[in-house]
C-alpha cells in the first residue's frame, strides 16, 4: 500500500539519509484524546484508563501515515506550512490499520475485548478525518538522537520524495541524501490552479510555477 508521511525539510533529509522514520511517542501527540476517546462517566473507569495510557506511553509509540498527499491542510499542519517534504512509502498492508473517525465517543465494553482495545487505539474525533490516517503501533526500544526510529526495510520502503510548494530544497540536496537508494521518485509539488489541492509541478524544481512564500 502506498502511504504518505509529512515532515519539515531538515528532518526529512535526515531521515532519508539515515534510512529511518520517527516513531511518535504518545505524550507528544497533538491530539489529547489519543487513548482517551471512549465515554468515561465512571471515576473508576477514568482511573483505569489513566493507568492504561501511562503504561502505553512507557512502552509503545506509533507511526502515522496518510492515504494521500494532495490535501493542503496536511502540508500546512505537518510539513512546515508547505515548506517541508512528503515521503511516500510502500508499507505492507498487514502493518497498517485505518483510523476510525467518530462524532460520538464510543462506549468501552467491559471486560475489554480485542474490539474495544482497537477502539482505544484507532479512534479519533471526526474533525481529524481530513488526515485519512493509517497507523501502526511499535514497542519502544533504544533511543537514537533523543528519539525512537524504525529503519527502512521490506515492510517500510521509501518510494517517493515530494518537495512542498514552498520548499527551498533543490534536487541535488535530495539526491545526495538518497545516496543511490533505488526506485525512489523525486518531484516538486505546487498548488493546483483550479482546485484546493496540492499537485505535481511538471516543470520540476526550477519551474516558474513555484509559489512565493508570504511573511506571516
Amino acid at each position: 500500500m502506498r502511504v504518505y508521511h509529512f515532515l519539515p525539510a531538515n528532518w526529512a533529509l535526515d531521515d532519508i539519509r539515515r534510512k529511518r522514520i520517527k516513531i511518535s511517542v504518545i505524550d507528544e501527540l497533538n491530539d489529547p484524546f489519543e487513548l482517551w476517546c471512549v465515554e468515561q462517566p465512571d471515576k473508576r473507569l477514568r482511573q483505569a484508563l489513566r493507568g492504561f495510557k501511562a503504561e502505553m506511553v512507557a512502552r509503545f509509540g506509533m507511526i502515522c501515515f496518510s492515504k494521500s498527499w494532495h490535501n493542503p491542510l496536511l502540508w500546512s499542519h505537518y510539513a512546515d506550512k508547505h515548506r517541508g517534504v512528503c515521503l511516500g512509502f510502500d508499507v505492507d498492508d498487514r502493518g497498517l490499520k485505518p483510523v476510525t473517525y467518530s462524532v460520538d465517543r464510543p462506549n468501552l465494553k467491559l471486560p475489554p475485548t480485542l474490539e474495544s482495545i482497537n477502539e482505544l487505539l484507532f479512534t479519533k474525533f471526526q474533525g481529524w478525518s481530513y488526515e485519512e490516517e493509517l497507523r501502526n503501533w511499535f514497542r519502544l526500544d533504544e533511543k537514537e538522537d533523543g528519539h525512537y526510529f524504525y529503519p527502512f526495510d521490506q515492510m517500510v520502503r521509501l518510494r517517493e520524495v515530494i518537495a512542498g510548494a514552498l520548499c527551498n530544497l533543490n534536487r541535488t540536496e535530495i539526491d545526495d541524501a538518497l545516496q543511490g537508494q533505488s526506485a525512489v521518485a523525486v518531484f516538486k509539488a505546487r498548488l493546483a490552479f483550479k482546485t484546493f489541492r496540492v499537485v505535481k509541478n511538471r516543470k520540476g524544481f526550477s519551474g516558474s510555477d513555484k509559489q512565493v512564500p508570504q511573511r506571516t
